[in-house]
């Protein structure tokens, strides 16, 4: 029986992807870095500190980490400002659950940006708990961010459904053991994981999608 759903921040719950790309493109600009359109999929889910190490190294960026953190923030924050919202269908896909799961939000976003969208938007009247960046020893894609969670649902892996929509999200949902549906739009379907599901909205989601996943397999 399912108990809690599960859901990934950036590009599933809030439309922030193309926001954080606009942002880094501004970013690297400055450094005369073009990124290639497939390497953004190396990036999609990954930790602040993560991403910022991997474009340094990748593009040979000789200025510190922290500077790059700290002027991408920046950039960041003003498309935050001026375009964040919910992704469409989260709402509506929202009230279908309230009051027949739990429901909680995992993300790599550091905790003081995470607060920040959520004075934006109201995330926290969504979700009865949040794990954000740098509360677990190991971050996506480690299963770790998922098994805090379940832990603080009093919920077990096979209860679970969690959605996700990048390489790192999906590789750590599914070693957490959940039920996990990929939703589409982020990344490239033939460079994700396996998942038990995938999707191209949030609309396509609900208690029978639910159902057929636990559903045993006819042999």
């Amino acid at each position: 029986m399912i108990k809690a759903i599960i859901f990934d921040m950036d590009g599933v719950v809030v439309d922030s992807e193309p926001l954080y790309q606009k942002a880094e493109e501004q970013l690297f600009q400055e450094y005369g870095v073009s990124i290639p359109e497939d390497d953004w999929t190396l990036f999609r889910g990954c930790t602040e500190e993560r991403f910022y190490q991997l474009a340094r190294d990748r593009y040979g960026i000789k200025v510190p980490a922290e500077i790059l953190r700290r002027k991408g923030r920046q950039y960041v924050l003003t498309a935050f400002d001026e375009g964040l919202d919910y992704r469409e269908g989260f709402l509506e896909l929202h009230e279908r659950l309230r009051g027949h799961y739990s429901v909680g939000l995992v993300t790599s976003t550091p905790g003081d940006i995470y607060e920040w969208m959520d004075k934006k938007i109201g995330l926290h009247h969504y979700f009865q708990d949040v794990v954000y960046g740098g509360m677990t020893t190991n971050s996506k894609p480690h299963p770790d961010p998922y098994l805090e969670m379940m832990r603080r649902l009093k919920v077990t892996a096979s209860e679970s459904v969690v959605v996700e929509d990048s390489v790192n999200g999906l590789t750590s949902a599914l070693a957490s053991g959940a039920w996990t549906i990929a939703l589409t739009g982020s990344v490239p379907i033939a460079d994700m994981p396996r998942a038990h599901s995938v999707v191209h909205s949030l609309r396509e989601i609900s208690p029978a999608l639910f159902e057929e996943l636990i559903k045993p397999s006819s042999t």
